[in-house]
This record gives C-alpha cells, sequence and structure tokens, in this order.
C-alpha cells in the first residue's frame, strides 16, 4: 500500500543534460523530516515520466516511496494560484532562522499578470504557470443566449483552444481575441489557436474589410489563428503548402502583399505571360506612343486645314484622343499600381 506525505521541494534538477535527474526534485518530507537540516533530505523523481510540471523551490508535493526508490506525483495547491504555490520552510520550521533567505530557483520569477482559466462544466484544462493553457471544452454553456442562439442546442459543440500569453488584471482568464480597453478589467491574448464546432468567435479588427463572416450568426466550424506573425514553414523536398477551398479565397493586407517564386501561375488554363514593366518596356511604349501621337497630329492639322483653322467634331475626336494618350504615356497608366512582377 503506497502512503503519501507531502515534502518541500529544496532544490529542482533543471538545465541538465542527465537525462536521470531531468524532472527530478531534492525535497524534505514535512511530517517525518520534520525539523532535520540535511540528514533527511532525498532525491524523489516523477512518477509519471512522460507527463511534467516542474515544481520550483519553496512549493509542496506529495511524495511515496516504491521498491527503494522515492517518487513524487504534483504539486499542494496550498494557495490557489497557478504560478506559485510555495510555502517556505514549511518542513523545517523548527530550526528555520529569520535571516533565510528563500529563493524560486535560479531564474524562476512568478508572473504578476498570469491568472487561472475561467471553467466551466465538462472542462478538460491544462494550465502552466506562465500565461498558457490549453482548454478542452465546449460552447454549451451559451446554449439558449445571444443573438440567433435562442432556441439552438449547443450539447454537441466541442470546442479546443490553445493560448499564449493569456494575461489580465482581473481575478481569473477567459479566453478572448479581442482586448476591451474601455474596461477596468483588460485581457490581453499573444498568440491564440482556436478550433471551434458550433461557437461564434469574434476577431480582432487588422484595418481590412474581410468577406467572411464575423458576426454573430456564425456558427459553423472554424479554426482561427492570431498573433503577431504567423509563419507556415515547409522544409521537405516533396512536402509543399496547400491551401483548397469550395468557396472564396481571400488574402487581405493593409500594406502589402509579395509572392515570390521562379514562376508565379495565376488562373489553371490558357495561360498568358504577364507585362513585365521594366524600363526596357516602358521605353517602347514611350516611342510607340510617340509615333501615334505624331500621326494623330497630322492628320488633325490636316482637318483644321481643309476647314480655314475652324475645329470640327473630327478634329475635336482626335485633340482628345492625343490629350488622352499623352496622359497614359507621361504617367505611365499602362502599368499597374497594386501588382507588381519581376
Amino acid at each position: 500500500m503506497l502512503k503519501f506525505e507531502p515534502a518541500e521541494v529544496l532544490e529542482v534538477f533543471t538545465d541538465t543534460l542527465d537525462e536521470s535527474l531531468i524532472g527530478a526534485v531534492r525535497a524534505r518530507y514535512n511530517v517525518s523530516s520534520q525539523g532535520y537540516k540535511f540528514s533527511q533530505v532525498s532525491i524523489f523523481y516523477p512518477l509519471d515520466p512522460n507527463i511534467l510540471q516542474i515544481p520550483v523551490q519553496g512549493e509542496e508535493v506529495l511524495c511515496c516511496e516504491f521498491s527503494g526508490e522515492r517518487y513524487y506525483l504534483s504539486k499542494l495547491n496550498n494557495k490557489g494560484s497557478v504560478t506559485n504555490n510555495s510555502n517556505f520552510g514549511v518542513s523545517a520550521f523548527r530550526q528555520t532562522s529569520k535571516d533565510t533567505e528563500f529563493k524560486f530557483g535560479k531564474y524562476f520569477n512568478p508572473s504578476s499578470r498570469a491568472r487561472k482559466l475561467f471553467s466551466r462544466e465538462g472542462d478538460t484544462i491544462i494550465q502552466g504557470r506562465f500565461g498558457n493553457s490549453i482548454r478542452l471544452g465546449s460552447n454549451q454553456f451559451m446554449s439558449g443566449s445571444g443573438p440567433g442562439q435562442e432556441k439552438r442546442d449547443l450539447t454537441e459543440s466541442p470546442n479546443i483552444k490553445i493560448v499564449a500569453g493569456g494575461f489580465t488584471n482581473g481575478s481569473v482568464y477567459s479566453e478572448r481575441l479581442v482586448s476591451d480597453i474601455s474596461s477596468k478589467i483588460i485581457s490581453e491574448e499573444k498568440s491564440s489557436l482556436y478550433l471551434t464546432t458550433d461557437e461564434y468567435v469574434p476577431y480582432e479588427d487588422v484595418g481590412v474589410t474581410p468577406t467572411f463572416d464575423n458576426n454573430p450568426t456564425y456558427f459553423k466550424p472554424q479554426v482561427i489563428i492570431q498573433s503577431d506573425r504567423i509563419v507556415f514553414n515547409s522544409k521537405g523536398e516533396e512536402g509543399g503548402i496547400g491551401i483548397y477551398s469550395r468557396d472564396n479565397v481571400e488574402i487581405k493586407s493593409t500594406d502589402k502583399v509579395e509572392i515570390d517564386s521562379p514562376t508565379i501561375d495565376i488562373g489553371s488554363n490558357n495561360l498568358s505571360p504577364a507585362v513585365l514593366g521594366n524600363d526596357d518596356f516602358v521605353g517602347f511604349i514611350t516611342i510607340l506612343a510617340n509615333q501615334v501621337i505624331v500621326g494623330m497630329e497630322t492628320q488633325r492639322q490636316t482637318l483644321l486645314t481643309a476647314s480655314n483653322g475652324t475645329e470640327t467634331p473630327p478634329s475635336l475626336k482626335l485633340k482628345d484622343e492625343i490629350k488622352r494618350l499623352e496622359e497614359v504615356r507621361d504617367n505611365k497608366l499602362y502599368l499597374s499600381k497594386k501588382i507588381n512582377v519581376q
């Protein structure tokens, strides 16, 4: 029969290349070793070698002994904090000096803005100390509420929400892609991945007008990735990146969209080369436009001579055409102002 006893963590073996010590701690039992300074300090190994949350100095862990080895199971939740549950000196209070200085470790420092994730019925939550979390939840709590949801049954509405950098100045944190700067309780998410099946998810406005629905009536399955920079990097020789859709594909930017490749095909059948608007092409178009303008001006002067210098509809039409062609030539209106090709 295994018996568990809490122990205070005195040292954590981190930043080590010794695989046998990864995740191990040096700790002292709170009860059976109470007051002993050195003799009752032992090394404890994680009971589960695959799922680890590394404790820090001063925290308490549940420990047991099996087959001559000592193991720890999990931290004691004595403060209800997601960042720090330390209880310095609890295993040695009989001989603890007031001058003793306790530290969490070599560099660990609990975040002041990371909070426990707000939980709902049935949720499975994995949460780190640093404002990062994974929620395996659902949208059931929204059944019968919100625009267009009064008669909706959200029993089957699973979601997965992964957040890195979920911070708030409130008491708890709940995932949110849009910051509310008008509220006293400010929450922000640095990077997020949402996978939803039956849920409206508002996301941040980045200054472009999307064609996709971003309103409270969209409940279909969707994946939303939001961060400052999103990188898809395919490094395989026979790999690649595929974007396929039965509906619209939309790419918009408030600045510039760059597509760079030795060959760029736009379309699928009977493709035609795009115009290369370099200096040679501009020079050719300028010469051609000048020749056409000279020919049109000769025709116009002939018409004016025949009418004794009086403008006629044909001569006025030629005058307008010459002016339009000069504007095209001088302002290079034949070149695209949005698309540049090499």
